[in-house]
């Protein structure tokens, strides 16, 4: 049911109510003043009529109770009842105030039609009772001004029922505009705020979610900070152990900088060594050098041995040839000496004498071809011997220098190595310094850490009575979010 169904309704049943008290009052009436009755219309047909009348209004209500002709009904029924018992009753002269009455029931629609129609109606019903009355009443002259001033009255009521509907409709009219603008207002606020509420909602939800999210933060927080109150307490432990670690680390840089400082002078005396050895190394190369030079003038004076031997094994092979000429003349000269007889006696043994002499010119010779063939291998074997000396020699300053090369390397080796002892010295000696530090950082952090396990505890109990607030805080924003979901 529709609001204008409802009031149409409520004003039907209303009036319907009003109308019956009055229709029985103007039957009560009826039957009431049926005495010294005069007019057109006797009590019978009066009551008769009435009942009719009711009985229409009664199914009217019922029938057309929830729709506007329903009024319609009403007052036609009302109006008929009322003409009946001023038609009837012409000797009564105060049943005309039924006319306010219907008059005032028609201002209970606030409609000028209906208005307009009740009081023409009452006003056509009393200008129609004073004929009546001056024709059938036996008093006309006692009452006619009375009669004159109702029927007065009753047009003064009908007009002012008139006005005031009009002035009633108008200042309705005036309010229902005032009221449409305000509605209209009400409903481009209504808007607004259900823009605003459609926003808050959204709002909240994503308030909702933040905190939800906050609410998981908050609980990772907390959790985090347990975390890391356990891990504080773990590596306070840790720090403790790494400060004896620490302190095992000095006593062991401190041992390393001994045996630094060890291996310097170790380095610094073979440093010396390679120097001596590498001055050594130079002398042995001169002395190689100066052998060498001693073996190739040997070379070269065995060469030169050699073409003297050559020279002598020449004059040698002349000598032989020489002998043997000499040995063949001696033949002859004793052929010749043979023949000439006594007198070449002397001559053969001169002859004799000379071969002889040429046999052992020829031994000789023999000898010393072979003693120079053996001097020649020797000096040959010898010069090999010597150009294989020379060839060891050059190969032996070559290793020599070489050698002298690597003791150079060495020695540049051993002083890098010696800066860099030097350089591990002065490390060493830092890293303890800087141990050192790190070992009262480390007691300072130890402290540290104590405090901040504590504060970490202190954190989690804070996190905790946060995440209690939070939960708090996101049922009243669950509640706020479903009023605002409830309220679209």
């Amino acid at each position: 049911m529709t609001l204008q169904e409802k009031q149409v309704y409520e004003s039907n049943r209303l009036a319907f109510i009003f109308a019956l008290i009055i229709q029985v009052f103007e039957i009560i009436s009826t039957v009431v003043y049926q005495a010294e009755r005069v007019g057109i219309l006797n009590t019978t047909i009066m009551v008769i009529l009435q009942i009719i009348i009711l009985i229409a209004a009664i199914i009217g209500y019922y029938v057309y109770g929830r729709q506007i002709l329903g009024r319609y009904i009403q007052m036609t029924t009302l109006a008929l009842s009322y003409l009946v018992v001023m038609v009837g009753s012409v000797h009564v002269a105060y049943l005309w105030a039924f006319g306010p009455g219907i008059l005032i029931l028609s201002l209970l629609y606030s409609d000028k039609q209906i208005t307009f129609i009740t009081s023409g109606i009452i006003v056509a019903i009393n200008i129609i009772f004073v004929p009546l009355f001056f024709i059938w009443a036996t008093d006309v002259s006692a009452r006619r001004f009375q009669v004159l001033t109702d029927t007065f009255f009753a047009i003064m009521l009908s007009l002012m029922a008139v006005f005031y509907v009009r002035l009633s409709s108008k200042q309705n009219q005036e309010t229902l505009e005032e009221i449409k603008e305000a509605s209209i207002q009400q409903q481009k606020d209504a808007q607004i705020i259900q823009s605003i509420g459609e926003q808050i909602a959204n709002k909240l939800e994503d308030a909702n979610e933040s905190m939800e999210s906050l609410s998981e933060k908050v609980t990772s927080s907390a959790e985090a900070s347990e975390q890391i109150s356990q891990s504080v307490t773990l590596t306070a432990e840790a720090i403790q152990t790494q400060t004896e670690m620490n302190s095992n680390i000095t006593d062991s840089l401190e041992h390393i900088a001994d045996q630094s400082k060890a291996m310097k002078a170790n380095a610094d005396e073979v440093t010396a060594n390679i120097t001596d050895g590498n001055a050594l190394v130079k002398e042995l190369r001169a002395k190689s050098d100066e052998a060498s030079t001693i073996n190739a003038e040997t070379a070269e004076m065995t060469a030169n041995l050699q073409h003297s031997a050559d020279t002598v094994k020449e004059i040698v092979d002349t000598i032989l040839s020489i002998s043997g000429q000499t040995n063949l003349l001696a033949l002859n000269a004793s052929i010749e000496a043979a023949r000439a007889g006594d007198a070449g006696k002397g001559f053969a043994v001169v002859a004799d004498e000379i071969r002889q002499l040429s046999e052992h010119t020829k031994e000789s010779a023999n000898q010393i071809a072979t003693t120079i063939d053996d001097l020649i291998n020797k000096v040959n074997t010898a010069s090999q011997n010597m150009e294989k000396s020379v060839a060891s020699a050059n190969e032996q300053s070559e290793i020599i220098a070489a050698t002298g090369e690597k003791f150079e390397a060495i020695l540049e080796k051993v002083t890098n190595l010696t800066n860099g002892v030097s350089a591990i010295s002065s490390n060493v000696d830092a890293c303890v310094e800087a141990n050192t530090r790190v070992m009262d950082a480390i007691s300072n952090l130890s402290a540290t850490s104590e405090e901040v396990a504590a504060s970490s505890q202190s954190s989690i109990e804070i996190s905790k009575d946060c995440e209690k607030d939070m939960l708090n805080t996101k049922e009243i924003l669950k509640e706020i979010l479903n009023i605002s979901r409830n309220s679209r």
